[in-house]
């Protein structure tokens, strides 16, 4: 009897502590299928979201060590040294019209600049729509821009153009754009909205504007855009010429040949209005192919922005020429 009411116990206490357990075991399983499900969806999403075209070409098998170089020789093209030189040779980049800008010829490394033109097809195989396979933007609209292809996934960046946009974001780099613009507190877009690899195909072109001022994302304003141009032998016949127009759009105060190894840095406002607005007369084995990025600071001068109002947003303000750029190019 003794042993009967023992086991009895002993079953009333394991049917009490399974009462017990079930519910957690439950729970517990409920968590790890949702685990699962969340993991599986994120990875599909995240492979769904890769482009399945890479529209670069690798011309080598860049080693470790070559990889390495090339970084050492970015940071050499501005040492202490180099980095007064430059300064002192634009030292009036403020005073500039028809707003604060410079043109560098010989910032880069040559070689480097060299091997992302490489990287990035002159003549791309393009769609239907006439837009370059592998583009993540094409814009086709004849009154503002056409036959503009933006690449902004630097997972498929060659060796070379990843090392420049890696460059562009460095300490040292940021810190001369600073002493140059005179504009503190720069930050590099790290997403390159609107920035990335650019390619304008032939027949195409890009109305002159002036840029978004707001960052929303990260409640910054843009404030400086950078190029480094990567189109050898360009001749002045071709067009896609950088033209820099007064607030006014009265004047054309600068018009740029977007030539191999080229640097162009202005300050980005409300007011500084450029573009290459002229369809390209390129052969159709060319195109106007340039590296770009853009910087914004938490805060900006009020006469930067129309109405003295830095806080609305606003999306790229087209403007019409109304003549075409008496400018000498350069």
């Amino acid at each position: 009897m003794a042993s009967c009411r023992r086991l009895q116990v002993c079953m009333a206490n394991y049917a009490s502590t399974s009462s017990r357990m079930f519910p957690r075991m439950v729970t517990f399983a409920i968590i790890v299928a949702v685990s699962i499900f969340l993991y599986v969806s994120v990875f599909n999403q995240a492979i769904s979201s890769t482009p399945k075209v890479n529209p670069f070409k690798v011309t080598s098998n860049t080693t470790a060590i070559q990889k390495t170089q090339m970084n050492a020789d970015l940071r050499n093209a501005l040492t202490e040294e180099r980095e007064a030189y430059f300064l002192e040779k634009h030292k009036n980049y403020r005073s500039q019209n028809p707003f604060p800008h410079t043109v560098i010829d010989d910032l880069f490394p040559i070689d480097i600049v060299r091997q992302a033109a490489q990287e990035i097809p002159d003549h791309p195989e393009t769609d239907g729509k006439g837009c370059a396979v592998g583009s993540n933007a094409c814009f086709m609209k004849d009154s503002t821009q056409k036959r503009k292809n933006a690449y902004v996934n630097d997972l498929y960046y060659g060796p070379a153009t990843f090392a420049l946009f890696s460059f562009m974001k460095s300490s040292t780099f940021i810190s001369f754009l600073e002493k140059l613009t005179g504009i503190n507190d720069i930050i590099p877009d790290p997403h390159y909205r609107g920035s990335g690899v650019h390619q304008t195909l032939p027949g195409g072109h890009l109305q002159v504007h002036a840029d978004f001022n707001r960052y929303e994302r990260y409640g910054l304003h843009r404030r400086v855009n950078v190029f480094i141009y990567l189109n050898d032998n360009w001749e002045d016949s071709y067009g896609g010429h950088l033209e820099l127009w007064s607030k006014d759009m009265d004047t054309c105060g600068g018009k740029i040949r977007p030539s191999m190894g080229r640097f162009v840095v202005f300050s980005s406002t409300d007011f500084s209005y450029h573009g290459h607005p002229n369809p390209l007369t390129c052969p159709e084995d060319r195109s106007r192919r340039s590296i770009a990025l853009y910087y914004y600071t938490q805060s900006r001068p009020v006469e930067d922005c129309i109405n003295k109002d830095c806080f609305s947003k606003h999306t790229t303000l087209f403007q019409t020429t109304k003549k075409d750029c008496d400018a000498t190019p350069t």
